[in-house]
């Protein structure tokens, strides 16, 4: 016999009524949600750290809990690991050019470069999680929020005890600092050779371009009882205003609020000049952009190092970590439309420098390092020095009585020699690896479509030396000369890079024949500076166009 469609309808309906709960019983007594997932950290104790499976089981199951964070991938290691990126946002923005986050500030958290330093990597991660455990989400009404948690894996997957012994915990170990190349990629930012920078070049800082990156480590040096230190943007061919804001202004603040609202300590990065005078001062660590803070300030945006303290339990490094996390996001929520005002006015400042009729920026060399005007207080220990068999000088140990240091702060770089900043730079003959490096900067490179004959400044060179040791894979090279007038002819596909864009300091960073961590440093113009028989070097192939010119051009893509 054949059933009546309507009537088992009616059937079925009966039958859920006997089953469902009357009217308003979920919202009296909603199903429970599901429980949080635990980072490996937290659930041994504090006793182990994530490897790569684990960090994406993690984030998985933070999908099936919530439609407001999307996965990304920002590249593949050397070893073939992809490498996530989480995007955090409500709604969760489907591109940077989504309109419903217009006027949002985009943020940067970065864990793991170094993968024997796992705080951040733990930290970030319950950072993630944390964001949607509360009734209102916070944050994102201002922000949005990319997090690479485990942004060195190769090195996070050879984790071992023997690794980074000098520090409590985790007893079952860490990674090792080297990616899958053997490359520390935290000396990586100017030459770009490893596939973990050149995707942050391509896919969060071209792409999604944060106002703010925070890049998270740990320390190797001092003892005292701050258990987070911090550092600014350090090299003073960045944007001087935007220098002077972070370090004076913007990390101040998120220090107070760790204190008041995290019961957490923070400081200035540093170590002590002389361990066995502490009161000679406090001193930060190096200027050069190949550190990726002091790259991402040539850039005209906002970073921070997040160090944190070695000698502390793990426990204490992760927790200190997350606390400055949070710190830094109430900081950037509160003061988000500032940080984009002064980003952008940075941006119109440089490209106004490139379209000046006559050169109206200068370029260190090299630096002078200064006291700030202000002092700083470290917490630290009396100490004493103590003799180790087979050493052969003693060292220097805490004792466990605690003592207040107020001393100077070495921490400002000024230029000490400066070269004039042209109106842009052209390479000719051109260099097929120069071009690439400064396209997946994101800079606009441009090639003459006509011969040109123009006014330049040409660079002789009297003297190379190449460094005697290798490091990261190179023997670093030192250029000496002058620079001289001359009216050249310059063909067709030669190559021009004007200063006339937000990027200009990267640009003459890169470009500039005797900058400290440029393109001439890292050899990439070797074959240029001396041909196979000559005696004596050749000019250096990068011409300076001191103002700006009518040319015809074409972009290089």
């Amino acid at each position: 016999m054949k059933r009546h469609p309507r009537l088992a309808l009616v059937v079925i309906s009966f039958a859920l009524l006997a089953v469902l709960p009357p009217t308003g019983a979920f919202a009296q007594n909603p199903p429970p949600k599901p429980r949080p997932p635990l980072t490996v950290a937290e659930a041994s104790d504090f006793k182990a750290t994530s490897r790569y499976a684990d960090v994406m089981a993690f984030l998985r199951e933070l999908q099936m809990q919530s439609s407001y964070l999307r996965v990304e991938f920002l590249g593949t290691s050397t070893e073939g690991y992809d490498i996530p990126l989480v995007v955090v946002g409500h709604p969760v923005p489907a591109s940077p050019n989504d309109p419903r986050t217009a006027g949002k500030a985009v943020i940067y958290i970065q864990a793991n470069i170094h993968a024997g330093e796992v705080e951040g990597k733990e930290a970030s991660l319950m950072l993630i999680r944390d964001l949607f455990q509360r009734t209102r989400l916070p944050y994102l009404d201002r922000l949005v929020i990319l997090v690479a948690p485990i942004f060195n894996v190769d090195g996070n997957e050879k984790i071992s005890p023997a690794n980074r012994r000098q520090q409590p915990g985790p007893e079952e170990g860490v990674g090792v600092r080297p990616n899958g190349q053997n490359l520390d990629l935290n000396r990586d930012a100017m030459k770009a050779e490893s596939p973990e920078i050149r995707g942050l070049l391509e896919n969060v800082l071209n792409r999604w371009d944060p106002v703010l990156l925070v890049d998270c480590h740990t320390t190797n040096g001092a003892h005292h009882e701050q258990t987070v230190t911090y550092a600014w943007p350090l090299n003073p061919n960045g944007d001087r205003d935007l220098i002077e804001f972070q370090r004076s202004n913007m990390l101040p603040a998120v220090e107070r609020i760790m204190k008041a609202a995290y019961g957490t300590l923070a400081v200035g990065y540093g170590m002590f000049r002389d361990p066995r005078a502490p009161e000679k001062g406090w001193q930060t660590l190096e200027p050069q952009p190949r550190y990726l803070t002091n790259y991402i300030g040539l850039r005209n945006r906002l970073a921070i190092l997040d160090e944190n303290y070695v000698h502390a339990d793990y426990k204490t490094r992760v927790i200190s970590n997350y606390n400055f996390l949070l710190a830094v996001l109430d900081y950037s929520y509160a003061n988000a439309g500032l940080l984009l005002k002064a980003t952008a006015e940075a941006d119109a400042r440089t490209v106004a420098r490139g379209l000046a009729a006559k050169p109206a920026g200068l370029f260190g060399l090299d630096f002078d390092l200064r006291a700030l005007p202000n002092p700083v207080t470290i917490l630290g220990f009396e100490m004493e020095s103590v003799q180790r068999e087979g050493a052969p000088f003693p060292q220097m140990k805490p004792t466990g009585r605690k003592k207040a240091y107020t001393v100077p702060y070495y921490a400002d770089f000024v230029p000490k020699t400066t070269v004039p900043l042209p109106a842009g730079y052209l390479i000719s003959p051109p260099n097929a690896g120069v071009v690439e490096n400064l396209v997946r900067h994101g800079l606009l490179v441009e090639r003459l479509s006509a011969p040109a004959k123009l006014e330049v400044q040409t660079f002789k060179i009297k003297e190379i030396k190449a460094a005697a040791n290798f490091y990261q894979g190179h023997r670093l090279n030192a250029v000496s000369g002058e620079y001289a007038a001359e009216t050249k002819e310059f063909p067709a596909g030669t190559i021009f890079v004007t200063l006339a864009q937000p990027l200009a300091n990267v640009a003459a960073y890169l470009l500039e024949p005797q900058s400290d961590d440029g393109l001439v440093v890292w050899n990439f113009f070797d074959r240029d500076l001396v041909g196979q028989w000559a005696r004596q070097p050749s000019p250096c192939p990068v011409y300076k166009l001191m103002a700006p010119v009518p040319l015809v051009k074409e972009t290089v893509r």
